[in-house]
């Protein structure tokens, strides 16, 4: 039976988040900060209290969601040409931190340890400090924050995830991976690539400083890495065996699960954009 409290609970918080991620990305470089600083927070706490579970964690969770958010404003004021400093800094006090953790601490099990830290911001920092990266033009002598890469990172990312729900439910015959995500389809997958391409050519009449086949490569990267990204998140969570990284958004889940696709995503852009060459 349809439960129309829940799917009315859903939609009006998946509403919500879009409404709080469009403003954090269309107003100005200040609302991104905060929107996705906030985003950082959730994101970290979330993975950190999931590896818990099985990795022994002798350095502060606290400790790592500070320098995390620290390594993150560090990347703005670097961005801002406020201090170009404050990022290797703070990149290398923590660190330098993790190094000595193994010397100080005698536990036999402190990789662990390290590992349960490094990690953390590899899948997470990493990527939202590249997409703030991103967020910013390079073609004039001064940086300037600039959004259309990050608006078609996320409507190529919800492109990509609704047509490949909807042609999955449809047309789905053939799993995809089977052993991680049993309601993944081959023909989900492809649905999901062609929408997101179409929705790519649709880009190239907002943003005409780029080329027609600039957007649909941009869009083809999205698709395909925006599958792997929830493919991965989903093997941590068999892992875990977990439902959801968390409760923060009803009907949903917690950031995690509406960001997973976008941590793998942002890393294969920069890459992209770093290749056609159009940040600078």
């Amino acid at each position: 039976m349809l439960n129309w409290r829940n799917l009315i609970t859903r939609a009006v918080a998946g509403v919500v988040y879009v409404c709080i991620l469009l403003f954090g990305i269309l107003y100005n470089q200040y609302s991104f900060v905060v929107v996705f600083g906030t985003i950082l927070v959730f994101a970290l706490d979330e993975f950190y209290r999931l590896i818990e579970q099985k990795t022994p964690h002798l350095i502060s969770k606290l400790f790592n969601i500070l320098f995390g958010v620290v390594i993150f404003l560090s990347a703005y004021l670097f961005l801002e040409e406020i201090t170009i400093l404050a990022l290797p800094i703070t990149s290398l006090i923590y660190l330098l931190f993790l190094f000595a953790s193994t010397i100080v601490i005698k536990r036999t099990d402190i990789f662990n340890t390290i590992i349960y830290s490094i990690f953390g911001q590899l899948y997470i920092t990493l990527p939202l400090c590249l997409l703030l990266l991103i967020s910013y033009e390079y073609k004039l002598p001064n940086a300037l924050y600039y959004y259309a890469f990050v608006l078609a990172i996320f409507v190529f990312i919800w492109v990509n995830d609704t047509f490949a729900f909807v042609t999955g439910i449809t047309l789905g015959r053939h799993k995809l991976l089977e052993r991680i995500s049993p309601k993944k389809t081959i023909e989900g997958f492809i649905g999901g690539i062609l929408f997101t391409v179409l929705a790519g050519v649709g880009f190239s009449y907002l943003f005409v400083e780029y080329t027609i086949y600039f957007w649909i490569g941009f869009a083809l990267i999205v698709s395909l890495f925006a599958t792997l990204g929830d493919l991965f998140e989903s093997m941590i969570k068999r892992t875990y065996n977990v439902k959801d990284t968390g409760n923060l958004i009803p009907g949903h889940g917690g950031i995690l699960d509406r960001i997973d696709s976008l941590l793998i995503v942002v890393p294969a852009i920069y890459v992209y954009l770093l290749i056609t060459n159009s940040f600078i």
